[in-house]
């Protein structure tokens, strides 16, 4: 493997100038052209998908007026994860992952189309769109694993940890892009809908049939990507496997085990930040409840920053150093959102808060990645969607029924000691040696 050291520096000059340099350190994964079209497919997913999650929240807030809809949803997305992980790492591990991926993007555009129906159709009461966003969850669940576990088919090893840089990316960037785009769709209906003569399509409805119809659409752009990606065939998986292999494999690699466990702590810890911004925003900046998505971009800008530092230092040496830096830039920012007052002090602390998590998702991420045989690979990286996944309910009902009872800045210190212990854990794993790389033959 080349050492990162000589990697060309993105700071110094370098023969082609800005572009070029960026090309060998931050994008150089887009030289693999099974890469580059699985990235551009990507790009278009991750926003359609956004907007239409953000678009169901706005939705289902609307017909119901109930706060406890859009929590609904959010279980009804990620539970799945929890319930049929390990069956379906078992899964991508025994079927080619570029096949299984074309059948559950074929199934969420599907799902978005009926979706799309529903409220066009006037049929959308809440219990039906649950149940849509239930299946859609189901999808999820099989569609995660098979698509993380794919993504080393498509990169040589020395460029992985940029893969899953610019992965993340990616993913930040549709958080971003997505919700802004679903209210720009809202305002387009509302400005539409009096011109309309059908009574159950307010704007409301309207824009939210944009939104379902414009993700079913951007499928098209991931399944156009994967029936162009070539990867070479691997033998499925023998009977005698178990779903339960990745969990012998993560308890005979207790480090690997390990940083799967501290990666859920971390999550429960930090996520639910998320939450409490809305109250946050109100009670300790009082500023309207709108203000808050000002502190959400900002978590956002840092993620992406985080991300791109990943892609553009990550190596298997920095390893150790990115976890640790990744957990204490998560603490400092909860330190410091627990102590501002004034959304000038906030801001940064929100983007410090986006920055070590991705740096730590994604660098914890491509750790798995490297270290994990092929044929096991889709039954470790469920158990890590599980753990992501399982963290949303933990973290967020946790800590919304603290601060209800002794207010948002009191949590926000409660949870960056979390993500210190983290840190502090990390640490000594490094004395221990987990710096070193981890590698398994096979």
């Amino acid at each position: 493997m080349a050492d990162p050291s000589s990697m060309p520096s993105i700071l110094s000059p370098a023969p082609g100038g800005v572009r070029a340099a960026l090309g060998r350190t931050t994008f150089r994964s887009l030289r693999h052209p099974n890469y580059r079209r699985y990235f551009a497919g990507q790009i278009v997913s991750f926003t359609g998908s956004w907007m239409q999650s953000a678009a169901l929240m706005w939705l289902l807030y609307d017909r119901t007026g109930d706060l406890r809809w859009p929590s609904y949803l959010l279980v009804a997305q990620v539970g799945p994860t929890l319930l049929l992980g390990t069956w379906a790492g078992h899964l991508a591990d025994r079927w080619p992952k570029r096949d299984l991926i074309q059948l559950t993007q074929a199934a969420f555009l599907v799902n978005a189309v009926a979706l799309a129906v529903l409220v066009a159709g006037g049929w959308a009461v809440p219990p039906l769109v649950l149940a849509l966003q239930l299946l859609g969850g189901v999808i999820q669940a099989i569609d995660l694993p098979a698509r993380l576990a794919f993504v080393p088919d498509l990169v040589p090893r020395d460029d992985l940890i940029n893969a899953v840089g610019l992965n993340a990316m990616l993913f930040n960037s549709g958080r971003a892009v997505g919700p802004a785009a679903t209210g720009v769709m809202f305002l387009l209906a509302a400005a539409a809908a009096p011109h309309l003569a059908v009574a159950h399509l307010d704007a409301v409805a309207l824009g939210a049939v944009g939104c379902f119809a414009l993700n079913a659409v951007s499928f098209l752009a991931v399944l156009l990507a994967l029936r162009r990606i070539e990867v070479p065939g691997r033998p499925a998986g023998r009977r005698s496997e178990s779903v339960w292999d990745g969990v012998r494999y993560l308890a005979a690699h207790p480090r690997l085990g390990g940083l799967v466990v501290l990666t859920f702590v971390l999550c429960v810890f930090a996520w639910p930040v998320l939450t409490l911004f809305p109250a946050f925003t109100r009670t300790r900046l009082g500023l309207a409840e709108g203000s808050y998505s000002f502190l959400v971009s900002a978590l956002g800008a840092g993620a992406l920053v985080g991300a791109l530092a990943t892609a553009t230092f990550g190596s298997p040496a920095r390893r150790g150093r990115f976890l640790v830096l990744g957990a204490a830039a998560t603490a400092a920012g909860l330190a410091g959102l627990a102590a501002a007052a004034a959304a000038t002090a906030a801001a940064p602390a929100a983007g410090c808060v986006g920055f070590g998590l991705i740096l730590f998702l994604s660098t914890g991420q491509s750790a798995l990645q490297l270290a994990v045989p092929d044929a096991t690979r889709g039954r470790v990286m469920a158990l890590w969607a599980m753990m992501l996944s399982a963290s949303t309910p933990v973290g967020h009902l946790a800590a919304g029924q603290i601060a209800d009872a002794v207010g948002v800045a009191p949590v926000f210190a409660g949870m960056a000691a979390g993500c210190l212990l983290v840190a502090l854990t990390l640490v000594a794993y490094l004395v221990r040696g987990f710096a070193t790389h981890e590698t398994v033959k096979g």
